[in-house]
């Protein structure tokens, strides 16, 4: 299932966890990345090392949102993260 490919957080990148936010360095491209509370979540949730599931079923307890728009959101964000380059799959 393509959803449930594993997202690893490559080296360069560097993250600083505030307050209901999270800033990210890519050391390689020196670019900040500002994420807000809800992305911020979704990021300490990639650091442990969650499945996408396990992260559907967070977003799902915490906030107040359905696990079909919670499980699209994620998708989403996935994609961004990956096309920044803050991410990579375990194919790549």
């Amino acid at each position: 299932m393509s959803n449930e490919k594993a997202f690893t957080i490559p080296d360069t990148v560097l993250a600083a966890h505030l307050e209901d936010e999270a800033v990210l360095l890519h050391m390689d491209s020196k670019q900040y990345f500002r994420l807000n509370g809800t992305a911020a979540f979704i990021w300490k949730a990639l650091e442990r090392g969650l499945p996408h599931a396990q992260i559907v079923e967070d977003l799902t307890a915490t906030y107040d949102v359905g696990e079909a728009e919670a499980a699209a959101e994620l998708d989403r964000l996935l994609g961004e993260l990956a096309g920044a380059g803050l991410l990579t799959t375990a194919a790549e």
